[in-house]
């Protein structure tokens, strides 16, 4: 998009008034990138700003200093035609924090023009976990003895057991893998590092899937041709799984194996500190997310186990 915007600049008195927002665009990219923002954080940022900057370019706006309220609303009114509330609001936080950005630089004068652009609440929507067929579905898939299906049954399992990030299980290396003390250390947000212990269910499928390797990487997942798994892959992997497995009942994405994780972490008696250590949150607030999909069940059995009177009386 932005290869677009850079072949119809507009000159202004010799100098390209779209080369400055270009300019400024990969400026805060940069910045961005210093600050530790993900691969993935970055790439939505340089779409949607170069939406917003071709939208502001047709409008013949090709200053930032030109740009006001009136023009980002029509931009955000523009998307509601075709895109749903959080989408909007995604785009809306990403040229909040561009002009935000623009002001602590001292690119852009006076006031943010967001300033007093204020969206409605999101809907509320109930986070749904894979189901226990949904699982047992994608075991299935993977229930025999070829490379292919010992690769996948070790990334679900990983998933499942860890609540890691897309990022972060496709990026962990096998010097990161300690069998002794069943841990992988992984590179969170924000350069992060922490580490997350594994099951013995994992641990004997990763094995499984290792004594298959005949390759000299230093990643540890590798395709069928025996070549580096990028990110990019995992997911193509996961969607068409889940797609095999016929999940409809829920998002078909390796976040949904994050979101099961949090949920089966805390139904088996893991408290909220704890999973937001195994998950990588900077706040509790995050982590609360997933408890809000605890239903009345959870409560009951939780009650059964902890009940004040009833362990008063036990001692």
């Amino acid at each position: 998009m932005l290869d677009h915007l850079t072949n119809n600049k507009i000159q202004i008195g010799g100098v390209s008034r779209l080369d400055l927002l270009t300019d400024q665009l990969s400026a805060f990219l940069l910045s961005c990138k210093v600050d530790g923002l993900s691969p993935a954080t970055l790439r939505n940022y340089r779409y949607q700003l170069g939406a917003f900057i071709k939208f502001c370019l047709e409008a013949n706006q090709t200053d930032a200093h030109c740009i006001t309220a009136h023009h980002i609303r029509l931009f955000l009114q523009k998307l509601q035609e075709t895109n749903n509330p959080i989408s909007v609001s995604d785009y809306y936080k990403a040229i909040k924090r561009f002009f935000n950005w623009l002001i602590e630089e001292g690119i852009f004068e006076g006031a943010s023009p967001l300033q007093n652009i204020k969206l409605g609440r999101l809907p509320k929507s109930k986070r749904m976990p894979f189901s226990q067929r949904d699982i047992d579905n994608l075991l299935l898939l993977c229930s025999g003895n070829r490379f292919l299906e010992l690769r996948n049954r070790a990334i679900i399992l990983l998933f499942l057991d860890t609540g890691l990030r897309l990022s972060e299980l496709a990026n962990i290396q096998l010097k990161d893998i300690d069998f002794d003390r069943e841990t992988i250390k992984v590179m969170g947000k924000g350069a992060k590092e922490r580490v997350v212990k594994m099951g013995k269910a994992t641990q004997k499928s990763l094995l499984r899937y290792l004594l298959m390797r005949r390759d000299n990487y230093p990643c540890l997942w590798v395709t069928e041709e025996r070549k580096p798994l990028t990110c990019d892959g995992v997911q193509v992997t996961i969607k068409k799984l889940c797609h095999r497995a016929d999940i409809t009942d829920t998002k078909p994405g390796p976040h949904t194996f994050r979101h099961t994780a949090a949920i089966h972490f805390l139904r088996n008696g893991g408290t909220e500190f704890t999973l937001q250590l195994l998950l990588g949150h900077s706040t509790l607030r995050m982590t609360r997310h997933y408890v809000e999909s605890l239903g009345e069940e959870d409560m009951i059995k939780a009650h059964r186990l902890a009940s004040p009177v009833d362990n008063m009386f036990l001692k």
